[in-house]
């Protein structure tokens, strides 16, 4: 039951009310993974290897995710995800995808605060915003995204959705 409630805190990742279908959050939740551990003193998880997790129209893929439940207060997780990249995929409600990738994903629970690091890309029809950091206040619906050295933030932003804004 613990490994249950752990697991579900993965989907939370990308599970939004700007982003998320509604039902997401009610279906059920399907990991896959070459391998799993579980450190029940120190309320850690790892899936190693081809990690798949699925519930509704979330998908993540990443080769490690590591699910860390604060002793303190059972209530906050921290969900770290990495890949080559890893990344997320989810539908919304008015039908629309939004994808995402990074070398390394964080999604802290009690603050409701999402971390793409390292070559880190969200895109949604078309639209695209690249940097080196992407954070997501899930909450404020509040984005930055910020450089590395010598680099710059892209934002690419298609002509139908400028329309659609005015």
């Amino acid at each position: 039951m613990k490994l249950c409630k752990i697991s579900a805190l993965l989907c939370l990742v990308v599970s939004t009310s700007s982003w998320a279908l509604s039902n997401d959050t009610e279906q059920p939740i399907y990991i896959n993974s070459d391998s799993q551990e579980l450190d029940i003193q120190k309320n850690v998880v790892t899936f190693t290897g081809n990690v798949t997790l699925r519930q509704g129209s979330i998908d993540i893929r990443a080769d490690k995710v590591i699910v860390t439940r604060q002793t303190q207060n059972g209530d906050q997780q921290t969900i770290d995800a990495f890949g080559s990249p890893a990344t997320f995929y989810q539908q919304m409600d008015d039908g629309k995808p939004i994808n995402g990738s990074a070398m390394k994903m964080r999604y802290e629970t009690a603050t409701e605060f999402l971390k793409m690091t390292d070559k880190a890309v969200l895109v949604q029809e078309g639209s695209e915003i690249k940097g080196k950091t992407i954070s997501y206040k899930i909450d404020e619906q509040k984005l930055v995204a910020t450089s590395g050295d010598q680099q710059r933030v892209t934002t690419i932003l298609q002509p139908n959705q400028l329309k659609q804004k005015q």
